[in-house]
């Protein structure tokens, strides 16, 4: 995935878009997670990743005190807490392999609406080859918050609304 500085700070104001949807953040700490579909090849989504956390707190101030939630999208899910300036050198890759399959996107956002709800935005770097196949599981998924707070970063950049509108 190769993404611009301008493509970046594109991202970063469609971040700030999510922010300011009525009755998303209200100031404070902010949660964020962010998805690693593990498809991916490091390479493929290590610069990306960190254009867009540059872009994010040269942006705006709220992204200097983030709590953020980094999740590996692969046969299982995991997560982990780490800070913002890992991802920024990549050190929190060392140990990423990766595991080419195609997943599910209902899957994905059922996990994220379970253990992630409390995450404000939520930026998931894929290679775009996964499917919605269960639009019933995916809709019931990404309601009533979920697509309001999902960015989906592939070749394009997709909002969960457009996906929910595109795709169930």
């Amino acid at each position: 995935m190769e993404l611009t500085e301008i493509g970046a700070l594109q991202i970063a104001k469609r971040v700030d878009a999510i922010l300011h949807v009525p009755g998303n953040y209200r100031g404070g700490n902010l949660e964020m997670t962010i998805v690693i579909d593990t498809s991916m090849e490091k390479a493929d989504f290590q610069d990306a990743i960190a254009a867009v956390v540059k872009a994010l707190k040269r942006g705006n101030e709220i992204f200097r005190n983030v709590r953020l939630n980094l999740v590996f999208w692969g046969q299982e899910m995991t997560s982990e807490v780490t800070p913002m300036a890992m991802l920024m050198t990549g050190g929190v890759f060392r140990e990423y392999h990766a595991c080419p399959q195609k997943k599910k996107y209902e899957d994905l956002f059922a996990y994220l609406k379970k253990f992630h709800a409390r995450s404000k935005v939520v930026l998931v770097f894929t290679d775009g080859n996964n499917e919605a196949s269960d639009a019933q599981a995916a809709r019931e998924a990404l309601t009533p918050f979920l697509k309001s707070r999902i960015l989906l970063i592939s070749e394009r950049v997709v909002s969960g609304t457009e996906f929910f509108l595109e795709n169930i």
